[in-house]
């Protein structure tokens, strides 16, 4: 393994446990087992580690949605949903302080602005896909799916920092997902019921 990905992983680490703001280079040194120096030589300060662990983030995000939207059925969208869920888990730190983050680093701020408008872009396709097929029904005011997508955006993005707003500090994928699908669920044809129905008989999926 390269020094530089000692790093990273080494941050990515301790940002999830401690919190980037505690953080500083000597611990992911310690951590990584090598030399401030040697950090230093790789990434210019811990911003520059930051927009590094951000753009991997943002790299699987794009590789799961475009496994997942061209073919969305229900079964495919479940799945993108358990992903996406392991997937924040794992840079768990990013999402409990978005807001932070975004605010001290421009080009985070800028990157993920633009991420954001591509996800939900992906997902409001993917809706009209279901309505093209006949699970979901037509549009019933003009607009209401790209609300849609932007809200299912927000729900799957801040789902960590609600719970812990709340007063919940363990993170189940049974509530993330029965979050995520809640939003779908009205917008169902006969037909979305039925398929969701038959997705929740698989022992791996639990819904309500």
């Amino acid at each position: 393994m390269s020094n530089k990905i000692k790093i990273l992983e080494a941050a990515l680490r301790l940002f999830n446990r401690d919190g980037f703001v505690n953080v500083r280079l000597q611990h992911i040194a310690d951590e990584a087992v090598v030399s401030v120096g040697n950090i230093a030589y790789h990434f210019p300060g811990k911003d520059a580690i930051l927009l590094a662990i951000y753009e991997e983030l943002a790299r699987k995000q794009k590789e799961l949605l475009a496994e997942y939207r061209v073919v969305p059925l229900f079964d495919n969208i479940g799945r993108l949903i358990r992903r996406t869920f392991l997937l924040q888990q794992a840079y768990i730190f990013f999402y409990l302080d978005t807001l932070e983050l975004v605010r001290a680093n421009a080009s985070i701020a800028e990157a993920h602005r633009q991420h954001i408008s591509w996800q939900v872009a992906q997902l409001e396709t993917m809706f009209s896909f279901n309505v093209a097929r006949g699970a979901m029904v037509a549009e019933p005011i003009e607009g209401l799916y790209g609300q849609l997508a932007l809200q299912f955006w927000m729900t799957s993005d801040f789902w960590f920092t609600q719970q812990l707003t709340r007063g919940i500090g363990k993170f189940e994928e049974q509530g993330y997902q029965q979050a995520v699908w809640a939003l779908l669920i009205p917008y169902f044809t006969e037909m979305g019921r039925r398929e969701y129905g038959q997705m929740l008989q698989s022992p791996y999926d639990f819904f309500f």
